[in-house]
């Protein structure tokens, strides 16, 4: 324990003294500049709103404010939940969503940039790469309706109109089944993420010395050979990190994506805690319970986070903190 203390005081020591190296420096002291706006923001819009959480704690009333305790304290009274079965069904779904979604999605990202990796013409690998990034530039809003215009029963909708013509059989109404829900936001999430969760691994890749591949190459290891001995072990880290903050989220899910994908004939059967808060929170106005709906779901990543990173520090020496 002792140890432990020391190293992280011999670390922080560090980073002060690298800290005030670099801004002595002529450029670097203006390249920290670069990062006031980012930590502005990140302050703003991300911890200054942490306060509002007392809301937790409050039976909260718009017209008196939480400012100064205004609306009255009731203690754990909006935790009540926690007994609630409602709850566990959402949150149930809310990880098989995730768990799902990190299952064929988290592995994409990393095989498609080992095969822009394998790409030989320049031109045509930035072509490739340029063209899958273009989806993560699109919102969710326009996947949804080119989803739906897909997958419409309608004459225009594309799959049923392939599926009748080559399989026969009736169209099948895909966005108001909940049986295919899942699979649907799987395939847009990876379509949507796919391109531009490379860029972190081509990133890591472009670090690698070439001088390795060419000994390897010398002493007569294939590309099979190259990627496991060399490149993977290079996208450790990458992937560690990665790893760290995608289980971080298993208890979360992408609430624009599934805000815009359902609709009120499979609402009930496909919502998830961030759909809950909004509908309950923003719609009916029910601001203390999901306050506290949205702390324990903070809570619960926090902890995963923190369980991710302490394996991943153990098992290679790579995490965030």
């Amino acid at each position: 324990m002792e140890r432990n203390i020391e190293t992280a005081v011999l670390k922080k020591n560090r980073i002060k003294k690298n800290i005030k190296k670099d801004i002595k420096m002529r450029n670097i002291g203006t390249l920290y500049l670069f990062l006031l706006p980012a930590i502005l923001i990140t302050l703003i819009f991300g911890y200054l709103p942490m306060i509002s959480n007392v809301i937790a704690f409050m039976d909260y009333d718009m017209a008196k404010g939480w400012m100064g305790l205004a609306s009255p304290f009731v203690g754990l009274k909006n935790f009540s939940f926690l007994h609630e079965s409602w709850f566990y069904h959402l949150s149930l779904r809310t990880i098989n969503y995730s768990v799902v979604g990190l299952i064929f999605g988290f592995p994409a990202s990393l095989i498609l940039a080992l095969l822009f990796n394998e790409l030989r013409g320049k031109t045509y690998k930035k072509v490739v790469q340029t063209i899958s990034y273009i989806p993560n530039f699109v919102s969710w809003v326009t996947i949804a309706g080119l989803t739906y215009m897909f997958l419409t029963v309608e004459p225009e909708g594309l799959i049923n109109t392939i599926k009748v013509a080559f399989f026969g059989g009736e169209r099948i109404s895909f966005m108001q089944d909940p049986k295919y829900f899942l699979a649907i936001i799987v395939i847009t999430g990876i379509w949507k993420g796919i391109g531009w969760g490379t860029i972190l691994y081509m990133a890591a890749l472009s670090t690698l010395d070439e001088q390795i591949y060419e000994a390897a190459e010398v002493d007569g290891a294939n590309r099979w050979a190259k990627t496991r001995y060399i490149t993977l072990p290079g996208l450790v880290p990458t992937f560690c990190i990665l790893l760290i903050f995608a289980l971080g989220g298993l208890f979360s899910s992408n609430f624009d994506q599934i805000f815009n994908l359902q609709n009120s004939v499979i609402r009930d059967d496909v919502s998830t805690i961030n759909l809950y808060t909004y509908f309950n929170g923003i719609v009916n106005q029910q601001y203390s319970l999901t306050t506290a709906v949205g702390l324990f779901q903070g809570i619960v990543s926090f902890i995963l986070i923190y369980i991710t990173n302490t394996i991943t520090r153990k098992l290679s020496d790579t995490g965030i903190f």
